[in-house]
């Protein structure tokens, strides 16, 4: 294995204790339970040596070191005919607290692992919801999904396989000490021939790292292609391509099989190679045993000693691998959470907002996404006075809903200024601002639960009249009071259980329940017949009042219902004002209208 092979190993281990960082008060409790299980355990095979001088009706050499002449000294305390009792009583005890202490080191490794595993998931989570949405969206499909469902409780077991090394380890260092005090000569002996192990595991697991980097892309494309099932489950039935759908998913899914298949024949190759060493040095031993240089009951007591040792070493062979296998997901969940906060995060908390006062204005705003050739809004102003419904027009692509990301902080913008009652929106805490704001979209995202939670979700502390006026000005109640439980109904996850006019007027009764000072409706109404718009149009001139609605649309059926119309095409502004005023000039707002009312005729 080359140094940078080893260097990765150190990064695996340096990124496990940083992501363990709140939790390490645990460690010195964990070594120290490690180290009395190794004392205790090898306080009763040490306990071997005077029970097969017992047994032989023996003397301890006085060469054979200071420990056993000092258990010699107690075992010879008891009387001849009870000595055996004593030893074993005495090695019965010390396996007795040995357990105990074992049994406490696991119950904090459970805890201590439950922690860990729970810290990292909702700080990943948490991570993933505060990110910023442009970021969201550029990131791989699938990859958030794999790292949130698969990649973490990876992560997770590579924690616990590093805690299970830190006991080993404790074990390794008593029980070489011991063998020491044994015989200084086997244990040189025997550390030379244990030496080979670690080379011979890294030679055999050199391909794991790859491995573990291939096998989080594969999960990557199958949590990717199950998404996009998922989510495409009507196109699939629609076009008959559940075949398709399913012959490629076998085909991602045995890439993933494959690939964790190679990972676990290498690393449970690890296991059987150190426990045939470990028994070729121990009849290695046994060979070479010379009975002038040490006795035969120190030699029993050694052999122990080191068959003990054997699942010791070959957990840390075995451990060593399975962190290789585990390195990308390691290196993948550290990276997301190591990731830089958005700026609005670690910025000064704005100036708080109590609701619009006068008027929202965009100042020759820009913005431009990532490498395209022209910006989505080029040098748009506009001024929308509060109290008064607007509407935002324009072809696909004219930049309506950048105006709308831009307006909700999602979006900052490159050039210009967005200001709230001279105030720039910049300096405004998001999260008042948009505690003030009700947005309905034009696929709006219904969560798997009741009506009545759906519509609360607006404003969790909601009573249920409010609920039911909100559900009464969107022009829902009638249908909700039909549902066999009324608002207690089980809408289904994207409410698939109703459908898309009745999804949106769901989601305005939950925009509205807020009662914001800036209602935004986002092509909100596209899925409702002409006469059930109509009267919701109504409804939001009675409900703004002195709030502000804002209806982007790319329908013209609203255009005498507002006070003002803003026109938008290739990002610019090239109409604004009163409906009546800009179609009589028989500019762009008019030539959209003609055209839209010849669509709507044709055959």
């Amino acid at each position: 294995m080359n140094n940078v092979d080893v260097r990765k190993e150190f990064e695996v281990f340096r990124r496990l204790f940083a992501l363990s960082r709140g939790h390490l008060w645990f460690l010195p409790a964990m070594i120290l339970l490690g180290l009395l299980t190794a004392i205790f355990e090898g306080f009763s095979l040490v306990l071997v040596v005077p029970l097969a001088q017992t047994l032989g009706g023996g003397e301890v050499p006085s060469d054979q070191g200071q420990l056993l002449q000092i258990l010699h000294g107690l075992m010879a305390q008891a009387p001849m005919e009870s000595r055996l009792l004593v030893i074993l009583l005495a090695i019965f005890c010390a396996v007795l607290l040995k357990s105990v202490v074992d049994y406490a080191n696991m119950v904090v490794l459970v805890i201590v692992y439950g922690r860990l595993s729970h810290s990292l998931r909702t700080g990943l989570f948490a991570k993933i919801v505060a990110m910023p949405l442009s970021r969201v969206e550029q990131e791989r499909s699938g990859r958030l999904l794999n790292v949130m469902d698969t990649e973490t409780w990876r992560t997770t077991d590579a924690l616990n396989i590093l805690f299970a090394m830190i006991t080993s380890l404790s074990t390794l260092l008593v029980f070489a000490g011991l063998l020491l005090v044994l015989s200084w000569r086997l244990t040189l002996l025997a550390l030379l021939c244990l030496a080979v192990i670690p080379p011979l595991i890294r030679l055999l697991t050199r391909r794991l790292k790859g491995l573990s980097e291939t096998g989080l892309a594969a999960n990557q494309i199958l949590a990717k292609r199950t998404w996009s099932t998922l989510n495409g489950l009507r196109i699939i039935r629609a076009f008959g391509r559940e075949g398709f759908e399913v012959e490629h998913f076998t085909d991602t899914s045995d890439r993933v099989r494959d690939t964790f298949l190679r990972m676990a024949l290498i690393s449970t190759t690890t296991r059987p190679i150190a426990e045939v060493t470990i028994t070729g040095i121990i009849a290695l031993l046994a060979l070479l045993f010379d009975p002038t240089q040490i006795a035969v009951p120190t030699l029993v007591g050694f052999l122990a000693i080191l068959y003990r040792l054997q699942p010791r070493v070959m957990a840390l062979a075995s451990s060593q691998a399975q962190l290789l296998s585990l390195y990308a997901s390691v290196v993948e969940v550290s990276d997301m959470m190591a990731s830089p906060p958005d700026k609005k995060q670690i910025m000064p908390p704005g100036k708080t907002f109590i609701g619009l006062r006068h008027k929202l204005c965009f100042a020759q705003v820009t913005y431009t996404y990532g490498e395209a050739d022209r910006p989505a809004l080029n040098n748009a102003s506009f001024t929308i006075p509060r109290g008064t419904v607007v509407a935002i027009i324009g072809p696909s692509g004219a930049g309506k809903s950048t105006v709308l990301d831009l307006l909700l902080g999602f979006l900052d913008p490159q050039y210009g200024e967005i200001r709230v009652d001279d105030q720039p929106l910049s300096e405004i805490d998001q999260g008042s601002w948009r505690a003030r704001i009700g947005v309905v979209g034009q696929d709006p995202y219904i969560f798997d639960d009741s009506v009545q939670a759906n519509i609360r979700y607006g404003r969790p502390d909601a009573s249920d009249a409010d609920i039911v006026e909100a559900a009464r000005l969107a022009c829902i109640h009638q249908f909700i009071d039909e549902l066999p439980q009324g608002y207690d109904t089980i809408v289904g996850d994207r409410g698939t259980q109703i459908s898309g006019g009745q999804r949106q007027r769901l989601a305005l009764a939950r925009a509205l329940v807020r009662q914001p000072d800036i209602l935004v409706l986002d092509e909100a109404t596209n899925a409702l017949d002409i006469e059930t718009e109509r009267v919701i149009h109504e409804t939001l001139r009675r409900f703004s009042g002195e709030r502000t609605v804002i209806i982007v649309s790319h329908r013209l059926t609203m255009i005498d219902m507002v006070d003002q119309v803003i026109v938008l095409d290739q990002g610019r502004v090239v109409e604004d004002g009163a409906p009546e005023a800009l179609l009589a000039t028989d500019g762009f707002l008019t030539r959209l209208r003609r055209l839209h009312e010849v669509s709507t005729v044709s055959p």
